[in-house]
């Protein structure tokens, strides 16, 4: 009985010296390269494009968590804002990866009505 005692604590003291590392651990932070360029995240957000999109057919504000969750799924998404008030998704997407076409079929997909805001 004694030795099962001592295999279920030592995990237990593991994962807990885990937690306090993690949570103690010092954040990243991006310094500048020092040939003075930016640092490679900057370049690679500068490749992203934003599009609206109107999406007609939400019913709650559960629609349009729905849709962002599944619009943050889709590979090339980097990001999305779906709004049942204003009856849109803001997609900030990489072009080289998705294009808007694929985008508005996906939440066609999913039984709205999506067409690109000018």
């Amino acid at each position: 009985m004694m030795r099962l005692r001592q295999r279920v604590g030592i995990p237990a003291v593991l994962t807990t010296l885990c937690v306090v590392l993690v949570a103690t651990a010092p954040l990243a932070v991006e310094r500048p390269v020092p040939n003075g360029s930016p640092p490679s995240s900057h370049a690679a957000a500068a490749k992203n494009e934003r599009v609206l999109i109107a999406v007609e057919g939400m019913s709650c504000t559960s629609c349009a968590k729905g849709i962002k969750a599944m619009l943050k799924r889709t590979p090339g998404v980097v990001s999305a804002e779906v709004s049942y008030e204003r009856r849109e998704a803001s997609v900030e997407y990489d072009p080289s990866r998705t294009s808007t076409d694929k985008i508005v079929e996906a939440i066609t997909n999913l039984g709205y009505k999506a067409t690109l805001k000018e």
